[in-house]
């Protein structure tokens, strides 16, 4: 052993230990860029230089401490007025030739240089002619490919010649060494090129499957809004759901076969991560077009928030409730496109464009989340994703349990922050290693190809990913609590008379008494609708039904020959009757007002169940139509067809919801 003095304090190492080893070995922190413990010593960066006095001799050297092996009895200095002035006059001129590196930048404002002293003659240099990859490539991987040629400001890494060796797309070993990330951007030989080329084909087969999936989206909404039945599978995307499936499910308390593509989304989640946000989800391939990548927004930590909306409408559901799934994604999305799509097909269809009417107001508020989605987008890209969706929170805690996930090598990391900065969702953290929760990660794979040190694999990773930065804490426990408790309470005391609403309104043929608990508000039903009968709900059917559809018989009627929307309905709010059930399904009864009744008969004439009978009235002179309520089933074709009167004479009520008629009336005998 050897006895030495550091900074004052009297140590014992193996002899043959360098003093930057020993250095280390006290504690004591010395910077340097060029050295690494498996490979020998060289000294080309100058910054860990030391002041040392040899035993006896009483003379003060300053030198590179990494290629300095102790002696007994010396002394040894890491913090002295001149070491310190060397080594912030070597970091000034390691900046002056790489000022944009970031490894760079940090380690000179350690030593308090913040801007170069000297013009740099190329800005994008990133080699400080360390020698750590030609060491390792002669000492590792004993390939004694690189090689440092040239002098003064023509030095350079290369290989023999410029030629690119074969085994340098395989072997790689020199690129965990290289401190700055230069070692991959050589012009010879091509390191790490296989890699990059790798990670880029994986970006383009995600990007290829992401807007192939917006695509067959699209068609599929076209599909519906046109009424073109080609058996196509168009609420494939609603059954593909697992927010819609469970929150359907435990709202409607009964297992819905219908959404058996769900348990694929499950599966792939539990595979390799959030892959649904980054390759399949149609907004979200929206989302990826425009804004600013990265970290901008101020409160990273709302993150959060989208676990509180997510548990919040799993807690409504339990209670009956779908009140809130206008935050689901896909509904947003279709009723952003049905607000605009719908009167544009209306308006193409009529052959005298002068009787288009414009939907009221109260259509176009569908549109409403679709636009602030949007304008959110600018404040960060995927800004509803990172912080809002709850689709996304479902997926993200089923990707922590992922077998794949997105893993950083730290030895070979320089953070360099190209990928932070890259990152469309923001989920890889500068603070923390430049790690990224697997619950954030949308494995878009774009982080994996710029990243220098191709430090970033998909891979195998830990069982379970718990204790990261934007994991759910109590206090979302206690937010939901007190939301969920809240919206529960209004319900449960009838604030805004939400049990009178209910049963005001039409809903489409075969809902049932569960409509409201299983109807996740898609809008699928009313964009398919080919005569406009089904209209988004506003406030008149309670503040917990706001745009569920509503049948509407003076925006049209229910074609007896149709049933679309009962097919197209993923959770079977609408149940799948066929046409001759459809028939049959009692939606409400018509009644007819006989003191503004034009006596024109149409609708008798028109009626597709006969439900109308010719009567007389006391009272008022003439014949009149009546209707038959054992036979109504209330589709509004009669509504349809009744002449336009500031007060129509025919209206739909529900069933238990009709008048008692004021007037006594006769059939007519023939």
């Amino acid at each position: 052993m050897v006895n030495v003095k550091i900074n004052g304090e009297e140590i014992q190492v193996p002899e043959g230990t360098s003093v930057l080893e020993a250095a280390w070995h006290a504690g004591i922190y010395i910077p340097t860029l060029c050295n690494d413990p498996d490979l020998t010593p060289y000294g080309a960066c100058r910054l860990c230089q030391v002041e040392i006095t040899r035993n006896g001799s009483g003379r003060k050297t300053i030198t590179t401490s990494c290629n300095t092996t102790v002696e007994e009895g010396m002394v040894i200095e890491t913090d002295t007025p001149e070491v310190e002035a060397n080594r912030r006059v070597m970091a000034d001129l390691l900046l002056s030739r790489c000022p944009e590196v970031p490894s760079i930048q940090r380690i000179a404002a350690e030593l308090g240089v913040y801007e170069p002293s000297y013009p740099a003659e190329n800005q994008d240099e990133d080699c400080i002619l360390c020698g750590l990859c030609v060491r390792a490539c002669d000492e590792i991987a004993g390939q004694h490919v690189l090689g440092l040629v040239g002098r003064g400001g023509d030095r350079r890494v290369t290989s023999a010649f410029g030629e690119q060796p074969e085994v340098c797309d395989t072997c790689n070993v020199c690129v965990q060494y290289c401190p700055t990330g230069a070692i991959t951007r050589l012009p010879a030989p091509k390191i790490g090129r296989l890699h990059k080329a790798n990670a880029k084909k994986w970006q383009r087969a995600r990007q290829a499957v992401q807007y192939t999936a917006l695509a067959f989206f699209l068609i599929f909404v076209g599909l519906t809004l046109t009424g073109t039945n080609t058996g196509a599978p168009i609420n494939l995307f609603s059954r593909m759901n697992p927010l819609q499936a469970l929150v359907a499910m435990v709202g409607g308390r009964e297992p819905i076969l219908n959404y058996w593509p769900a348990l694929i989304t499950v599966a792939a989640t539990l595979l390799v991560g959030r892959v649904w946000c980054g390759w399949f989800c149609p907004l979200g391939a929206v989302l990826e077009l425009f804004g600013r990548t990265g970290r901008f927004f101020r409160w990273q930590n709302l993150r959060r928030l989208k676990y509180v909306i997510l548990f919040v409408v799993i807690v409504m559901a339990a209670f009956g409730s779908l009140a809130f799934m206008y935050f689901e994604p896909i509904t947003i999305f279709v009723r952003g496109l049905t607000a605009p799509a719908k009167p544009l097909l209306a308006y193409i269809g009529l052959e005298d464009k002068k009787d288009f009417v414009w939907p009221a107001i109260s259509w176009w508020t569908i549109a409403i989340p679709f636009v602030l989605v949007l304008l959110l987008n600018l404040v960060e890209r995927r800004f509803w994703c990172r912080y809002l969706c709850p689709l996304g929170a479902l997926i993200g805690l089923g990707s922590k349990f992922a077998w794949i996930k997105r893993v950083v090598n730290q030895k070979s990391c320089v953070q360099c922050g190209d990928c932070a900065a890259l990152c469309t969702m923001g989920a890889i953290s500068p603070q923390n290693d430049f790690i990224s929760d697997p619950a954030e990660c949308i494995m878009c794979m774009d982080c994996a190809e710029p990243c220098p040190k191709t430090a970033i694999t998909f891979e195998r990773g830990p069982l379970v990913s718990w204790h990261n930065e934007f994991d759910p804490t109590r206090r979302e426990a206690l937010a939901t609590l007190g939301v969920g408790a809240a919206a529960v309470g209004l319900l449960a005391l009838d604030v805004g008379n939400v049990k009178a609403a209910r049963s005001s309104v039409l809903r489409p043929p075969g809902a049932g008494e569960d409509f409201i608990s299983k109807c996740i508000r898609c809008d699928q039903c009313i964009m398919g609708c080919p005569n406009k009968a089904l209209q988004p709900a506003g406030f008149e059917a309670g503040w917990d039904a706001v745009w569920t559809p509503v049948l509407d018989p003076f925006s049209g009627y229910c074609d007896p020959d149709c049933n679309l929307c009962g097919q197209i309905c993923p959770s079977h709010a609408i149940p799948p009757l066929s046409l001759e059930e459809k028939r049959k399904a009692v939606i409400g009864i018509a009644q007819v007002n006989f003191e503004t009744c034009a006596r024109c008969m149409d609708c008798m004439e028109h009626c597709p169940n006969e439900a109308f009978e010719e009567v007389e009235v006391e009272g008022i002179r003439g014949v009149f139509p009546r209707v038959l309520a054992e036979k109504c089933v209330g589709c509004g074709q009669c509504v349809a067809v009744c002449p336009e009167q500031e007060e129509l004479a025919i209206v739909v009520y529900p069933v238990d919801r009709v008048p008692e008629e004021r007037y006594v009336t006769h059939p007519v005998v023939d």
